[in-house]
């Protein structure tokens, strides 16, 4: 209970309780003073209560329930399991970053024991640290972040990390990509290499849909023509006359993907006036959703 040292009150109000006292023995109070000090005690009682009311009244009852119900079925064995079950791998961090849990699959795929880590940097081990650091200080996450990760053994892995501040400590996952990126990688040497071959034996690269040019893949054409000029330019027009017939011909034969592969030839007039013959192949592909030919062309002599 608060003490009160000191209470000072006007002459006129202090006669008065003095006064009030003296006729009312059976309220038990020994002086103006201990009748002071129950007042502000009851006072204060009062303004307690008042808080303790109010705050009642602005609760949202439903969302206390709520919070309740799922604190209770979301104990701490819960989370744990949780943590110990994620397939990638999933890590706990301090404030200052340091590792203070990992799962089985950090374990596993860095091939460290949790005693080897335990309390450890974990910038010790992520490249690019710095830079996920600073994204944690300023959002308190980041998500889906490249990198690499590296075992024990010096090797390295290629990860997307994202990690979530919660409360005084940070939750993160390392997806292991390696593979991914590996298959990825691979995809992109074999596709420039086939770019590079195909654009050395080859003078241009055409899509043929509905007998017009819809596609033409590099800045200058065999036949002098810009890649603008012969967009929606029908072919016919580009061979020589003899040629036209034979064209439309083995043009729905190839979209009904008859006699693809085989090389044909044609002669062209180029732009400056000059009869070029051409060497074709075609294949029927998709573009824009529609039945196309995917051709290339070659010079094979100019005249």
């Amino acid at each position: 209970m608060a003490k009160y040292s000191t209470i000072s009150l006007p002459k006129e109000l202090y006669e008065i309780l003095q006064k009030l006292l003296e006729s009312k023995p059976e309220w038990g109070y020994n002086s103006v003073a201990d009748f002071c000090k129950e007042a502000i005690r009851l006072h204060l009682s009062d303004v307690k209560q008042q808080l303790r009311e109010d705050f009642w009244r602005k609760l949202d009852t439903k969302e206390l329930f709520k919070k309740i119900e799922m604190a209770s079925e979301c104990n701490q064995s819960l989370y744990q399991d949780a943590f110990k079950s994620i397939k990638d791998m999933a890590f706990i961090l301090s404030k200052d970053f340091r590792i203070k849990d990992v799962n089985k699959m950090f374990e596993y795929l860095l091939n460290y024991r949790k005693t080897d880590v335990f309390k450890e940097p974990l910038k010790d081990f992520i490249e690019k640290w710095n830079e996920i650091e600073r994204e944690l200080k300023a959002n308190d996450y980041i998500r889906d972040f490249e990198t690499k990760i590296i075992r024990k053994d010096g090797k390295k892995l290629d990860i997307l990390v994202t990690i979530n501040r919660v409360r005084d400590n940070y939750f993160g996952v390392a997806k292991d990509i390696t593979i991914r990126k590996a298959v990825e990688e691979k995809m992109k040497k074999e596709k420039e290499l086939y770019e590079y071959l195909l654009n050395q034996i080859y003078s241009s690269i055409v899509v043929i849909q509905n007998g017009k040019i819809k596609f033409v893949n590099s800045a200058t054409t065999v036949s002098g023509y810009s890649p603008e000029e012969l967009i929606g330019k029908k072919v016919e027009d580009i061979v020589t006359p003899e040629y036209r017939e034979i064209l439309r011909k083995n043009i729905e034969r190839k979209l009904k993907g008859k006699g693809e592969g085989k090389p044909e030839y044609y002669k062209i007039t180029a732009k400056d006036g000059r009869i070029i013959e051409i060497e074709v192949i075609s294949r029927r592909i998709e573009f824009d959703g529609n039945p196309a030919l995917l051709t290339c062309i070659r010079v094979i002599e100019n005249k």
